[in-house]
């Protein structure tokens, strides 16, 4: 059996896990200032540079709001944050084909989920809002421009509906996925037309509280999108 050597932390990186523990455990406090740039290299028994990396990379995962001439504020990581990280890592994913074609299968088993649960738990309230957002998909058919950001709208408002953050910021993660590939897949001929055959239909039973028939719908609708969208990139000239 071989074994690698032990790569040391850098020094930043071991500043960095420090004050995210002392974030985690409270002894540095949500809200507050943290300590100036001096006194923590006294602290840490570190050169300047040393912190300023740290808490760069504090910054990137939510632990630090940072400012231009001013001391780093102390916050928690939020959904959007955490997944404005994973969404790196699926851009490198989705530049191959095969991991374009994984990402539409785990996009499509995801949104079905979120249909069904949506007419689980959906208020009159959130009905109305979906409906509202179909119908401003309805009025954009003829504008393939509009019609492909209200159809990112409309999925937009399902993935919001309750109260979980994490579908809608996952949703968000991929907005700018999802417009360049109805781009691409609205190319095809009477594509808008059933999008919105397949948005009406979703949204009826989320309308209705039909769970399984929410899931049926959108599970329908974008297997028909993938296939749409490998028709659209080979129509491209």
């Amino acid at each position: 059996m071989q074994f690698q050597n032990v790569r040391r932390r850098k020094v930043h990186e071991d500043v960095a896990h420090q004050i995210e523990e002392a974030i985690i455990l409270g002894s540095l406090v949500e809200g507050r200032n943290l300590p100036s740039e001096r006194d923590l290299m006294a602290s840490f028994g570190v050169g300047r540079p040393a912190i300023r990396e740290a808490l760069l990379l504090l910054g990137r995962t939510g632990f630090l709001q940072l400012s231009t001439g001013g001391r780093a504020r102390i916050t928690r990581p939020t959904v959007t944050v955490l997944v404005d990280q994973l969404s790196g890592s699926a851009k490198h994913l989705m530049a191959s084909t095969k991991g374009e074609r994984a990402f539409q299968e785990a996009r499509r088993v995801f949104e079905a989920a979120i249909a069904r649960n949506a007419a689980e738990i959906a208020t009159d309230a959130d009905v109305v809002r979906l409906g509202t957002a179909l119908e401003v998909n309805r009025a954009a058919v003829c504008d393939m421009a509009k019609f492909q950001q209200t159809d990112v709208a409309f999925h937009l408002v399902l993935a919001e509906i309750g109260t979980n953050p994490v579908f809608g910021a996952l949703h968000g993660a991929i907005a700018g996925w999802l417009s360049l590939q109805r781009k691409v897949s609205l190319r095809v001929e009477g594509a808008a037309a059933r999008a919105l055959s397949s948005h009406q239909r979703i949204y009826e039973a989320v309308a209705e509280r039909a769970p399984e028939r929410a899931w049926a719908a959108m599970d329908a609708h974008l297997r028909e999108v993938m296939l749409q969208y490998e028709k659209g990139k080979e129509a491209v000239p």
